[in-house]
């Protein structure tokens, strides 16, 4: 029961930093998609509405094509200017599956029933928009919107099958084709298998996005993403008037200990120092092993001061440490040292808030390790 507690909970739980920057670049892809996708499909209803401008159905096709084209417009403008969140991923894409639902009701009460339930160009967009959903990266967004859109259409069938005499209807309106309880069946299951296959590509590239932008050794972030994640934290903190406070944290005579230990030793340091320190700071900061026993930390929202005493903590805390070599009957202890840039203080581009901490790192080397510098004079 418990397990199945934790799943839940992990499954509810938001995209980590790295599977979120991919499901931004996502939604900017299919913001921009969007666009194209609904411009195209803009030129039918214009067409339509010019041949036979009197026709409600034509004027309605259009209307709920305009709609989409503003919405299309406002994500892309929204997306220039501030950060992807995961609720937008939620808003935009029950908006685009609605827009769908939406006009095949609209097909239904306005023309004829089976003009909604046989049509063969919208109905056709749902595809499109269970496809995208996997460009967000997020399983819970493929879960709960693919079933969404699932239902509206099962929904729409109940109340068409409710409220009209399909039979009547086929004779009545014959170039509308006859309803066919087989043939939406399969549209159900199409569709249900489109979002089978959604959440299918989202549980893969999680897997593989994590072993590309993850160090092997500890599970924290490597270096290589950390060059692009950076860069995204920073525009955010700068839209918002954020504060960062960026860590180069270093593990003290680490060479000593492969000398003395092995190198199977020094590996079970990294990997205890790594969970103390992702364990040892908020969810929404960032650890990230930058290069042998070298750690980068963000951490967002925080002062001077603050930062500070975070990170004197993790260092009595790393101080009071003991890790068991395998080979060896003494544990072996060991201390960090680290230094502190703030954003914008410091500097408001990588290059220069890393620079910064470097030096911060390289002055509490020098004045005896196990220390934390902060600012240009040793402390």
């Amino acid at each position: 029961m418990e397990k199945g507690r934790q799943v839940w909970r992990r499954f509810w739980r938001d995209p980590d930093a790295a599977m979120l920057v991919a499901g931004g670049e996502g939604e900017r892809q299919v913001a921009y998609v969007r666009v194209v996708v609904v411009a195209l499909l803009m030129i039918t209803p214009v067409y339509r509405l010019f041949i036979n401008p009197s026709n409600a159905e034509v004027i309605w096709g259009f209307i709920v094509t305009l709609l989409a084209m503003t919405f299309a417009l406002f994500v892309q403008f929204y997306l220039r200017h501030r950060p992807y969140r995961p609720w937008l991923g939620y808003l935009t894409t029950c908006v685009d599956g609605t827009l769908v639902s939406g006009a095949l009701l609209l097909f239904v009460i306005v023309g004829s029933p089976l003009s909604g339930v046989n049509d063969k160009i919208t109905f056709e967009v749902y595809f499109l928009v269970l496809m995208a959903i996997a460009l967000r990266h997020d399983r819970r967004i493929c879960v709960l919107v693919g079933s969404l859109v699932v239902l509206q259409y099962a929904s729409l069938l109940w109340y068409v099958n409710a409220n009209y005499d399909l039979k009547a209807l086929s004779q009545l309106h014959h170039y509308s084709g006859t309803y066919s309880p087989a043939d939406q069946w399969t549209r159900l299951i199409l569709l249900s298998s489109a979002v089978f296959i959604s959440y299918a590509f989202v549980a893969k590239s999680e897997t593989l996005v994590n072993r590309a932008i993850r160090d092997p050794l500890t599970g924290l972030l490597n270096r290589g993403f950390f060059d692009t994640l950076f860069s995204v934290e920073l525009e955010r903190a700068r839209r918002y008037g954020q504060q960062i406070a960026v860590v180069i944290l270093d593990a003290d005579h680490f060479k000593q200990i492969n000398d003395t230990y092995g190198h199977s030793a020094g590996d079970a340091v990294l990997k205890v120092l790594a969970t103390t320190l992702h364990n040892g700071v908020r969810e929404s900061d960032i650890v990230v092993r930058y290069g042998g026993e070298e750690f980068v930390i963000l951490l967002h929202e925080i002062g001077v001061a603050a930062a500070r005493e975070k990170m004197e903590s993790l260092r009595q805390g790393i101080e009071k440490l003991a890790v068991r070599a395998s080979d060896h009957k003494a544990d072996i202890r060991f201390t960090v040292s680290a230094g502190i840039a703030f954003y914008p203080d410091d500097g408001t581009l990588a290059h220069e808030l890393l620079s910064c901490a470097d030096s911060r790192l390289m002055r509490a080397k020098q004045t005896g390790r196990n220390r934390v510098v902060s600012s240009d004079a040793a402390s």
